[in-house]
């Protein structure tokens, strides 16, 4: 909705006198441009052997550790090698549940599917293929021994650090952009228009590299209409710069800018994330009888009736994932699979988008830290859900029948216990907590791509015509609920799919006794990862090639089979 939203707004904004001289094409245009960033190999190659050095030295980074903290439950609830430390798909799924906790940004490139590209060129590597290439690198000099906490803590400060150097270099462009010299101070009123200028092109997507000063101006004049939510933004922001610069100063320097920009980019997506709470109030207010659904034509009135939300099409709905077409005489919207579509991303970079955060990822984190593994009998689990709140589910809760007896037959599949990290405990997870546990489809079944991008490959417009919605309202008023004969259990309405992934693979030898760490050890293999950032570099095309098994677009995985 959001994304969909601004785009709308945009095309509307920019057709006004205020900015005759762009088109709303170049925006939609915007966010391509921004994917096909490439960083250095030289610069990650520093940046890796930087992040080893301080966390081998005697004052490790702060940043380090407290990465270590956050990751500390979640790797402890992840499938161990033989060694005692995780694989590649347990790997990449840490990362995204870090970044998504620290600072709600969904991380490009973390899954096979980067690592498999051949993109690495005299360029550089592509920015979203970073992290598979950056994981890449760190395994093969780990010797296929796996990460433990603190190498993974390495692994993901590493590329915060990229980010972060990102965010600078993009401060740059905007001095570049609006003629000011780095190395003079700026006066208060030319530090807000940078500001002003770094935010407007970080929320829309906006390539730099060819702004022109009065289209940037044009832009930040037009933003309280291209983007509804501008006013708070700038608020937000200036509460990050009176943090960094004390008052009364009369002059800003660059490095206090850039402080300034790090801290929001790192804070922006807990911010914003009101406005998806805002989002699923509304829908709430049209949820079909509980079930976490609203029907399609439902989601249509309020747009019909003029407001500028709710307007995916169908078929755009379908490709992300968010229709529910198990009745097909009264199609419906998945609310919790909406909300955290790439539709509702709102801002980006080279490395990350900010995108509503997944609320079931904070429920599956409190199973994760009382459980500390990967597994538990069905018992076990039934109490602690039954005993965890979420935001629209009080506790304790009385789990039906129904619920118990198919969290029994998930362990029946997999040797009495049920494993957390699966495509069926997952859909349990989404009949227990409807709006707030998204629905897991079936591994390459749904494809999640930005508005833009969909309606390039498929032809078809992201935004329903008022036809299709009315056409939709028309049919549901005609059609029979069948869900209300007999009185259904809400659980009952919603499918099941018995078709079982697994999003973190168990390595084939993690029942086998696990190898002492001692200090020593622990000493040799971080010597041998300094090392490994020292000569990595005849590896890097080849890294890039290497296969993983993180979940299928982002979800679930290739390890499939029917229960």
């Amino acid at each position: 909705m959001a994304r969909s939203t601004i785009a709308l707004l945009m095309t509307l904004a920019l057709s006004s006198s205020l900015i005759m001289s762009c088109s709303a094409s170049e925006f939609l245009k915007a966010s391509p441009n921004m994917r096909s960033e490439r960083v250095s190999e030289e610069a990650i190659r520093l940046t890796l052997l930087d992040e080893v050095e301080n966390s081998l030295g005697t004052s490790a980074a702060s940043r380090v550790s407290k990465i270590e903290a956050t990751l500390r439950p979640i790797v402890a609830a992840l499938p161990k090698n033989v060694h005692g430390n995780l694989e590649r798909s347990a790997v990449s799924y840490a990362l995204h549940r870090l970044f998504v906790a620290r600072h709600g940004w969904v991380i490009k490139g973390l899954g096979a599917e980067a690592a498999k590209q051949n993109s690495s060129s005299p360029a550089g590597v592509l920015k979203d293929q970073v992290p598979a290439y950056i994981a890449d690198l760190f395994e093969q000099r780990l010797e296929g021994k796996g990460f433990s906490l603190h190498e993974l803590a390495i692994l993901a400060s590493t590329i915060e650090h990229l980010i972060h150097n990102e965010a600078v270099s993009k401060l740059g462009a905007v001095f570049n952009v609006l003629k000011l010299s780095l190395l003079n101070p700026l006066s208060q009123e030319q530090a807000t228009e940078v500001l002003d200028t770094y935010f407007m092109a970080y929320i829309l997507g906006q390539d730099l590299t060819n702004m022109t000063q009065a289209s940037a101006r044009q832009l930040n004049n037009a933003m309280p209409e291209i983007f509804l939510a501008w006013k708070d933004t700038q608020k937000f922001v200036d509460g990050i710069r009176k943090r960094i610069i004390k008052d009364g100063v009369d002059s800003v320097e660059f490095a206090s800018l850039a402080k300034v920009v790090e801290i929001a980019g790192e804070e922006y997506g807990t911010f914003q994330d009101f406005e998806c709470k805002d989002m699923k109030a509304s829908l709430m207010k049209m949820e079909h009888r509980g079930t976490g659904r609203v029907r399609l034509s439902d989601f249509y009135k309020p747009a019909l009736d003029g407001v500028w939300t709710f307007q995916e099409s169908s078929g755009y709905l379908r490709s992300l994932g968010a229709l529910d077409e198990s009745d097909p005489q009264q199609p419906s919207v998945m609310m919790v699979n909406y909300i955290i579509s790439p539709s509702n991303c709102i801002a980006s970079s080279g490395f990350y988008s900010v995108c509503c955060k997944n609320e079931c990822e904070g429920l599956l984190g409190h199973i994760e830290e009382n459980l500390g593994a990967p597994e538990a009998k069905p018992v076990t689990i039934a109490s602690l859900v039954g005993n965890l709140p979420s935001q629209t589910i009080a506790a304790p809760q009385k789990l039906s029948a129904n619920l118990l007896q198919r969290l029994d037959d998930i362990a029946a599949t997999h040797m009495g216990t049920v494993p957390l990290h699966s495509r069926l405990f997952a859909q349990w997870m989404h009949h227990v907590y409807p709006r707030e546990c998204p629905y897991p489809h079936v591994s390459g079944t749904t494809d999640s791509k930005l508005p833009e991008e969909w309606m390039e490959a498929s032809g078809d417009e992201g935004t329903a015509t008022k036809e299709e919605m009315m056409q939709h309202v028309s049919r549901a008023t005609n059609a029979t609920d069948s869900s209300l004969q007999g009185d259904l259990p809400v659980e009952d309405i919603m499918p099941w799919s018995h078709e079982e992934e697994m999003c973190v693979l168990r390595p084939v030898n993690v029942d086998q006794q696990f190898l002492p760490t001692s200090s020593t050890s622990t000493a040799l293999r971080g010597l041998a990862l300094l090392a490994a950032a020292c000569s990595f570099a005849y590896a890097a095309v080849q890294s890039l090639r290497s296969k993983s098994s993180l979940c299928g677009s982002g979800v679930f995985g290739n390890e499939k089979y029917l229960v």
